[in-house]
């Protein structure tokens, strides 16, 4: 009986743990989906600013108010000196054409990602909605950075 006791009390001192566990790994795994958002199949049209991440908006009214891009060279948002984005735009296709479109509405140094329908680039902030505006962008956001543990 004592046997059996004490390997209950183990089993329930460890499942808390692994709950958190599995919490932790299913979080992860939907962090590292990066599909890029379809617009509603309801038929409605996505407004272009919709698209554009929330802290991507707040950085450009920041820098288009005077806000200095040397203030945002570290942190979710980088900008460079010359006060331009780095953003990540999702695509939902992917063509020398759609590259040469994105340049056109202000994307510069594009670096494209077929496999994740991604183009990784800098933008100046008042171009922000012009890139949300085309119909094969689905998303704008900031790029995700390494993180030191």
């Amino acid at each position: 009986m004592t046997t059996m006791h004490k390997l209950g009390v183990g089993i329930r001192r460890a499942w808390p743990r692994g709950v958190a566990l599995s919490i932790a790994l299913l979080g992860l795994a939907a962090c590292a989906h990066n599909t890029p958002l379809q617009p509603a199949a309801t038929g409605a049209a996505v407004v272009a600013t919709d698209k554009i991440a929330p802290v991507l908006k707040v950085v450009a009214r920041q820098l288009a108010a005077g806000r200095s891009p040397s203030d945002f060279t570290h942190g979710p948002v980088r900008t460079d000196s010359q006060g331009r984005l780095q953003v990540y735009v999702y695509i939902s296709s992917l063509s020398p054409d759609d590259l040469a479109i994105l340049a056109k509405q202000g994307l510069a140094d594009a670096m494209s990602s077929p496999v994740l329908h991604l183009v990784q680039g800098w933008v100046k902030p008042y171009d922000l909605d012009r890139l949300a505006g085309l119909p094969f962008v689905t998303r704008i956001t900031p790029p995700r950075y390494a993180q030191p543990r």
